[in-house]
């Protein structure tokens, strides 16, 4: 996604998964994969290095995952709790809300 409109569509009309890193919204578009819209706030994440970090994170999760992830569009917004929580836990945690989508979109 590169517009805001699509961003703001997406939060609007989607379908929720939230933990305590995370939220996402969901919902279908009219391609044949899914794409990815990041939002990660500087007062969540105030420097841009672990702004940078947390985003290359949920990029290169959904790389890993997009094969099996119907055709839809996703934002991924960062929690609070996310910025001390450890990579690994943020990993497990972005695996869950992927194969949530995969089974209930």
């Amino acid at each position: 996604m590169h517009q805001p409109a699509e961003f703001k569509e997406v939060k609007r009309r989607g379908r929720k998964f939230a933990d305590a890193f995370f939220s996402l919204s969901v919902l279908a578009n009219h391609e044949t994969h899914p794409r990815l819209g990041l939002s990660i706030a500087t007062r969540t994440f105030g420097t841009a290095v672990s702004r940078n970090r947390i985003k290359r994170l949920a990029r290169e999760s959904f790389r890993l995952n997009q094969h099996s992830l119907p055709p839809v569009d996703v934002t991924v917004s960062a929690r609070d709790a996310a910025r001390m929580a450890k990579l690994a836990d943020l990993r497990s945690s972005l695996d869950k809300h992927w194969k949530s989508i995969t089974q209930k979109c």
